[in-house]
C-alpha cells in the first residue's frame, strides 16, 4: 500500500488525473486515458505511452482504476456533486484547477484559473513515484500491563502483567525494502554436482543417516550425465546440451517426467544460499514445503516459510500437519513430530499469563490479538494517558504463533504457496504497509515457481470470486438459517444489540426477495407454454445485461464502434437510474424525499432518453413508489399489481424494446426487479460479515474477493473488465426441479504476476526485477488456456538414456453393461442427477464382485504382479461412495481399498487418508486400490514403493500404481468458472505481450483495447451463457479439451514415475460413447470423445512446424499418444467401416 499525498483523495483522483494528462500527453481530453489505467505492459511500455507510464503506475497503486470510459465519467459525475457540496457548505473552499465535462465525447477538460501550482505539484508527485505508506502501529509496552478484549458479545476483559518475562523478550527482526542491486546468475551444472557431492559428504558422516544419493541422481558413477540439460539452439533447429543455467529475467524450465526436476531445483537453492542470494521457491502445496524445507534444512540451509496469517488458514494448515503426523506410524501419530511443526502453531503465548482463566470463556488462542492489545500510552512526563489505544502484541519476538514470520526477514530462502505472497507482512516486523509479492519484487534476487502451470491456474482462479446464495447445504441462505436465524427461534435471542438486530432484519428481507425470485423462475420453467426467461437458465446474468436485452436498441451486430459506443452509454445511463430507484426502495423508504439526493445524474439521463428533467423526477418518484409497495406489501397479488404499476411508469418513460413481444417484456422487467433487489439486499449484508464473526453469529467469513486490492493494482486488469452477476442451476433431484443461486464477479487478471514479476516496479523503483524461473513437467502445450506457459522454453531436463518402459503400456476401453438396460454401457459424466450414484455403485460392482473380483486379479495378472490400482473419480463424495458400496458388497475387498478424502472420519483403520498422506502408500502392502478425485492430488505427489517392505525386492523404487481405471470422464463441475477463468486469463496475456507499431498514438492503443476486449467478450459471454458442455463448444473445444487433458496426463504420469508402463482403463462410457455402444458400436469422434479430441491435439503438436517446439512435444507427449493411438476399442472415424484388432 502506498502514501497517500496530500490532497489526494479518490473523489478528486480525477483532477489529478487531467494533471497527469496535460503533463505527460500535452492532452486537453480523458476519453483515450483508461486504457493507461489498465496496467498492460503493451501500453505503458509502448512510445506513444511512455511518457504518462510512471503517473499511471502510482495512480494505479492510489486505487485510480476507471478502466473504462463508463467508469470514468461517473467519477468526473461523482466529482462534480462533491464539489457542488463543498461550496455550499465551505465558504473557504477552493475550487479544483480543472473543469471537466463528462457529456462531451472525448471528456474534455480545460484549466480552471490559468497556472494553478497544483497542476506541476501533483504532475511531479506521481512521476516521481509514491513510497510504501508506514503504518504507525505502537507495540505496546512489555513493561507495562496491557489488556485484551476478544471479540463476541459478553467477552471477559483480560488484562495481562509479563513480569520478569519482559526482560527476556529476543531482539525484534524487521524487513529491510530498500532497493537492492540484482544481476543475472548463472549457475555451472558441474557447481550443482559439487553441492550434491557435499549433500552425500553430510549424510555419510552421520550414522543415523541414510544417503539419499544426491551425487548419483545427475551424473553416474563413471562421471556421465544421466540427465541432459538442453536449451535451443540459436537458430531453433535442435536442442543443444549446455553445461551451465542462466538465470536472466524471465526463465522457463521443462524437466520431463523423470528427469529429477525437484533434485534440479534442491540443488539450485541450496547453490544460491551458498552464495547469500535471497531465493523464493513458489511449491504447490504446504505438503511440499515441508518436504523441501526438511531436504534443505539437513544439509545447513536454514529456510523460512511464507503462509498466510488468517485464523482459516491457520487451521487448515495444522489440520494437514496434523495428518502428516498421523500418517508416520501405525499409532497415527501418538508421540511423534516432525520438522518444523512448530511453524504451525497456533496457540497464543499471551494466554500463559492469563491469570484469571476462565474454562467457559477461554483465552481467544484462534482469533489471537496480535495486532489488538490495549494499553494508555505515556505523557511527556512519563504518566499514561487516561484512554486506552490499539497496539501491536510485545510477545512477538518470542511466540510460537508467529514464529515463521519472525523467521522471514533473517532468511535467505523462502519456500511457500503462490497465494502465501497476497498477504501482509504483519506490522511487528515491518515499519511498511505491505504485502509479501512486494517485499519479493523489490528484495528477491531470484524466485522459482515449481510445478508452474497449476501455479498459473491458481492464479487464474483468484480472479472469479464466488458465492452460493441459494440452493445448497452451503448457501448463505442456509447459513443465515443455520447461523443466525434458527439459533433464534430455538431461544438464544439474547444478542440485542442493534446491529445483529439490524442484520436479521436485513436478512429477513433477503430471504423474501429471493424467494420471490425463485416464485418466478420456477413459474416459468414449469409453464406449458413459452418460456420467456429460458435464455437464463444456467446462464450467467447481470443487472446490465436484462436493461439491454428489455430497452437496448435492435441491431447492435451492425451498428459502427461509435454507435456501439453511444448506445453503451445510454444503457449504462438507464442502469445508474434503474439501480437508483431499486436502491432508494431498499434502503431510503423512510427518509425524506425531499432534498432532492439522486444517485444518478438527471441532466444526464434526460438527455439519454430524450426526455425533460421534470419526467426524470416523476417517474423516478413513481418507480420508487411503486418498489416500495412491491416490498411491503404481503400477498402476491399485491406484489404483481405493484410491479405492474412500476412498469407503466418505467415503459412510459424508456420505451422497451420494440422487437420485444409484449408479454416478454413484461416478464423480463419482472425479472429484472427480481435479480436486481436480490443482488443489491445480499451485497447490502456482505459488510456486516465480519462485525456478525466478532458477535458470534457466523463462525467463519462469507465472501471475499480472489485477491487483494495491493495485488490488483500490481497486475494489469482482465481484458475483459470487471464482471458480476448471477447465475441460476435447475437440476433434477427425485421427481423435483431444483433451482440454486450463485452470485459471481471476474476481475483482474493474476496470472500475469508471474509472467510481470522480474520488472513488475519497472515503473516505480530503478533497478533490475528479481530473475524469475518458471518450472513444470507440463506447462508446455499450447492449445491449453490454463495451463500453458507461453515463455521459451529456455531449458528442457531430459533423460541422457533414452528409457522405453513406457513403450509397454495399453490403454483400453472398458465399458460395463448397465444392469438396467444391458443395450447400454454404464454413462457417469452427463447422466441425470438423481441417476449418478447408481451407475457408479453398478462399476463398483462390477470391480468387487465375486470369487477373484477383478480390482485384485488387476494387480495380479501378468502385466505388471504387484502394483496396485487406482480408481479415479471427480470428487471427495464419489470417492465416500465408491468406499462405502465397495465394503457393503465385499467387505473383505471393500477393506483393502483405500480413500483419499478431504477428512478422515472417526474410528479408521488406515484405509482412509488424506492427501498428504498418499504418499506414504508406497511403504505399506496392506491395499490393494486406492481410489481419489482426480484434482485431489497435489503437483509433484507419487506413490513409489520403498521403505523396509520392500527393500531389496524387484518393486522397489517402482510406481505403486500400475493400473488406472477412470470411472468417471473428467468434467468441471457445473458451477465451475475454471475455463471460463482460464479464457479470460490468456486473453489477458495475449494482450499484455502484444506489440504495436511504435508510431501508434493513445488512440489506436485504446482502439486495440477495445477490440481485443470485444473478442474476448464474444467467448466469454458464450461460455457464461450456459454450464460449460464439451459438444457446445465450437472452436474452443481443442482448448477445453486440452484444460482436461493435463489433468488426465498428471494422473496417469502418477503410474509412470521411473520408467514404468501403465494400464489405463475408460470405464465411464462417456469417454468414447460410439465405441462403447454394445449394440451399435460406431466410430468417434473429436466432438463425441474426449479420447480423440486428445488424439488430434496431441497429433497436431507432435507436428508442429517449429523444430524446438516439435522435439519438446515430443519428449513431453510421446509417452501418452503412441498408447493412446493404439487404444483397445476405440473406434476413429478412418475406421467407419468396421472395428479394427487394437
Amino acid at each position: 500500500m502506498r502514501a497517500r499525498p496530500e490532497g489526494f483523495s479518490s473523489v478528486v483522483a480525477v483532477q489529478w488525473l487531467c494533471a497527469a494528462a496535460e503533463t505527460f500527453l500535452g492532452t486537453r481530453d480523458l476519453v483515450n486515458v483508461p486504457v493507461l489505467l489498465t496496467g498492460f505492459a503493451s501500453v505503458t511500455d509502448h512510445p506513444g505511452a511512455a511518457a504518462f507510464a510512471r503517473a499511471a503506475f502510482s495512480l494505479r497503486q492510489l486505487g485510480v482504476s476507471y478502466t473504462s470510459e463508463s467508469d470514468l465519467r461517473q467519477a468526473v459525475y461523482d466529482f462534480m456533486t462533491w464539489e457542488e457540496t463543498r461550496r455550499e457548505e465551505d465558504d473557504n473552499y477552493i475550487d479544483q484547477p480543472y473543469v471537466i465535462d463528462p457529456r462531451s465525447r472525448r471528456i474534455a477538460f480545460r484549466r480552471a484559473a490559468g497556472a494553478d501550482p497544483r497542476i506541476a505539484e501533483w504532475a511531479s508527485l506521481l512521476e516521481a513515484g509514491l513510497g510504501l505508506r508506514e503504518h504507525g502501529a505502537a507495540i505496546a509496552d512489555a513493561d507495562r500491563p496491557f489488556a485484551v478484549v476478544p471479540s463476541g458479545v459478553g467477552s471477559r476483559r483480560i488484562t495481562l502483567d509479563l513480569g520478569e518475562a519482559a526482560d527476556h523478550l529476543p531482539d525484534r527482526p524487521v524487513h529491510d525494502l530498500s532497493d537492492r542491486v540484482r544481476a543475472p546468475v548463472t549457475i555451472p551444472v558441474a557447481e550443482l554436482q559439487s553441492v550434491a557431492e557435499r549433500f552425500d559428504a553430510i549424510d555419510a558422516a552421520d550414522p543415523n543417516r541414510t544417503s539419499k544419493g544426491w551425487s548419483r541422481r545427475l551424473f553416474d558413477a563413471l562421471g556421465a550425465p544421466k540427465v541432459d540439460i538442453l536449451r535451443p539452439a540459436d537458430d531453433r533447429s535442435r536442442l543443444q546440451p549446455v553445461t551451465e543455467i542462466r538465470l536472466d529475467g524471465l526463465k522457463h524450465l521443462i524437466g520431463l517426467p523423470g528427469t529429477g526436476k525437484t533434485t534440479l531445483v534442491t540443488l539450485m537453492v541450496a547453490w544460491l544460499h551458498g552464495r547469500d542470494l535471497k531465493t523464493v521457491v513458489l511449491l504447490p502445496s504446504i505438503e511440499t514445503s515441508f518436504n523441501l524445507m526438511s531436504d534443505l534444512s539437513a544439509y545447513g540451509i536454514d529456510v523460512g516459510l511464507l503462509m498466510g496469517q488468517s485464523p482459516d488458514t491457520r487451521l487448515r494448515h495444522s489440520q494437514k500437519l496434523a495428518e502428516r503426523i498421523a500418517s508416520i506410524d501405525d499409532a497415527r501419530g501418538f508421540g511423534r513430530t516432525v520438522p518444523f511443526a512448530d511453524l504451525m502453531s497456533v496457540n497464543c503465548a499471551l494466554g500463559g499469563f492469563d491469570e484469571a482463566h476462565d474454562p467457559e470463556d477461554p483465552f481467544p488462542h484462534v482469533d489471537a490479538p496480535c495486532g489488538n492489545v490495549l494499553q494508555a500510552r505515556l505523557k511527556a512526563n512519563g504518566e499514561p494517558k487516561s484512554s486506552e489505544s490499539v497496539s501491536l502484541c510485545p510477545v512477538s519476538t518470542w511466540c510460537g504463533r508467529m514464529k515463521a514470520s519472525r523467521q522471514l526477514p533473517e532468511r535467505k530462502v523462502w519456500l511457500g504457496h503462490v497465494m502465501s505472497l497476497d498477504t501482509r507482512l504483519p506490522p511487528h516486523f515491518s515499519a511498511e504497509h505491505a504485502r509479501y509479492l512486494e517485499a519479493v519484487a523489490r528484495t528477491a534476487d531470484v524466485v522459482i515457481a515449481d510445478e508452474v502451470d497449476g501455479i498459473q491456474a491458481v492464479l487464474d482462479r483468484q480472479a472469479v470470486a464466488e458465492i452460493s446464495i441459494s440452493g445448497g447445504k452451503s448457501s448463505y441462505e442456509n447459513r443465515l438459517l443455520d447461523d443466525l436465524l434458527k439459533p433464534f427461534a430455538l431461544g438464544e435471542n439474547d444478542r440485542t444489540s442493534a446491529n445483529v438486530s439490524d442484520y436479521a432484519n436485513k436478512a429477513t428481507r433477503f430471504m423474501d426477495l429471493n424467494r420471490s425470485l425463485i416464485r418466478q423462475l420456477q413459474n416459468d420453467r414449469a409453464t406449458s407454454g413459452s418460456r420467456f426467461l429460458a435464455e437464463y437458465d444456467d446462464a450467467f446474468v447481470t443487472g446490465n445485461r436484462l436493461i439491454a436485452d428489455l430497452f437496448g436498441l435492435p441491431g447492435r451486430a451492425a451498428m459502427t464502434d461509435t454507435e456501439r459506443a453511444d448506445e453503451d452509454e445510454r444503457i449504462g445511463t438507464i442502469m445508474s437510474f434503474w439501480d437508483a430507484c431499486v436502491r432508494q426502495a431498499l434502503f431510503r423508504a423512510q427518509e425524506s424525499d425531499e432534498t432532492g439526493e439522486r444517485d444518478y445524474d438527471v441532466d444526464r439521463l434526460a438527455a439519454a432518453v430524450g426526455r425533460g428533467v421534470d419526467e426524470v423526477d416523476t417517474t423516478f418518484r413513481a418507480c420508487v413508489e411503486a418498489l416500495t409497495d412491491w416490498i411491503a406489501f404481503p400477498s402476491n397479488m399485491q406484489k404483481a399489481e405493484a410491479v405492474e404499476v412500476a412498469r407503466a411508469a418505467v415503459f412510459a418513460f424508456v420505451q422497451p424494446n420494440h422487437e420485444l413481444e409484449a408479454a416478454r417484456a413484461n416478464a423480463l422487467f419482472s425479472f429484472l426487479v427480481n435479480v436486481s433487489s436480490v443482488i443489491m439486499q445480499f451485497l447490502s449484508l456482505l459488510p456486516a460479515q465480519h462485525v456478525m464473526m466478532a458477535e458470534g453469529i457466523h463462525r467463519s467469513t462469507i465472501f471475499t474477493d480472489g485477491v487483494s486490492s495491493d495485488f490488483a493494482r500490481l497486475v494489469p486488469d482482465a481484458v475483459t473488465g470487471r464482471l458480476a452477476g448471477v447465475r441460476f442451476m435447475f437440476q433434477e433431484r427425485g421427481r423435483r426441479k431444483s433451482l440454486s443461486l450463485h452470485y459471481v464477479t471476474f476481475e483482474g487478471a493474476p496470472r500475469l504476476f508471474l509472467y510481470r514479476l522480474h520488472e513488475m516496479l519497472r515503473h516505480d523503483v530503478p533497478g533490475r526485477g528479481p530473475n524469475v524461473l518458471l518450472t513444470s513437467a507440463t506447462s508446455f502445450l499450447g492449445d491449453s488456456p490454463s495451463f500453458h506457459v507461453p515463455v521459451g522454453p529456455d531449458y528442457i531436463l531430459r533423460r541422457a538414456v533414452s528409457e522405453d518402459g513406457w513403450r509397454g503400456s495399453r490403454y483400453l476401453l472398458r465399458p460395463i453393461p448397465d444392469p438396467q438396460d444391458p443395450s447400454r454401457s454404464l454413462r457417469f459424466s452427463g447422466a441425470n442427477y438423481e441417476d449418478r450414484d447408481r451407475i457408479l455403485r453398478a462399476m463398483v460392482d462390477h470391480f468387487v464382485k465375486g470369487d477373484a473380483p477383478p480390482i485384485q486379479t488387476l494387480t495380479t495378472d501378468r502385466f505388471d504382479p504387484g502394483r496396485k490400482v487406482a480408481l479415479v473419480v471427480n470428487g471427495y463424495d464419489q470417492v465416500r461412495l465408491v468406499k462405502d458400496h465397495a465394503a457393503a458388497v465385499n467387505e473383505r475387498v471393500g477393506r483393502r481399498i483405500v480413500a483419499v478424502v478431504d477428512t478422515v472420519p472417526d474410528k479408521n483403520q488406515g484405509d482412509y487418508v488424506t492427501a498428504a498422506q498418499v504418499e506414504r502408500l508406497g511403504e505399506r502392502d496392506d491395499w490393494d486400490a486406492v481410489v481419489f478425485p482426480m484434482k485431489a492430488l497435489a503437483r509433484g505427489v507419487n506413490v513409489v514403493f520403498g521403505g523396509p517392505l520392500y527393500e531389496g525386492t524387484p518393486l522397489l523404487d517402482k510406481a505403486a500404481i500400475g493400473t488406472v481405471a477412470f470411472l468417471t470422464r473428467p468434467h468441471p463441475a457445473q458451477e465451475s468458472f475454471d475455463f471460463v477463468a482460464g479464457i479470460v486469463g490468456k486473453a489477458s496475456m495475449d494482450f499484455d505481450a502484444a506489440t504495436f507499431h511504435p508510431a501508434a498514438d493513445v488512440g489506436q492503443l485504446a482502439a486495440a483495447l477495445r477490440q481485443a476486449r470485444r473478442e474476448a467478450m464474444v467467448r466469454v459471454r458464450r461460455l457464461l451463457r450456459h454450464s460449460v458442455r464439451v459438444g457446445t463448444l465450437g472452436d474452443l473445444t481443442d482448448a477445453f479439451v486440452a484444460d482436461v487433458m493435463i489433468d488426465v496426463v498428471q494422473t496417469i504420469g502418477r503410474s509412470m514415475r521411473n520408467g514404468c508402463k501403465t494400464r489405463v482403463l475408460f470405464v465411464d462410457s462417456a469417454w468414447a460413447p460410439g465405441s462403447m455402444n454394445p449394440r451399435n458400436p460406431r466410430a468417434d469422434t473429436a466432438r463425441t470423445s474426449y479420447l480423440v479430441a486428445m488424439s488430434g491435439i496431441l497429433d497436431r503438436l507432435l507436428n508442429s512446424p517449429d523444430a524446438v517446439h516439435r522435439e519438446v512435444y515430443d519428449a513431453l507427449y510421446l509417452p501418452y499418444v503412441e498408447p493412446l493411438s493404439r487404444c483397445a476399442g476405440l473406434i476413429l472415424p478412418s475406421d467407419a467401416d468396421g472395428d479394427r484388432d487394437r
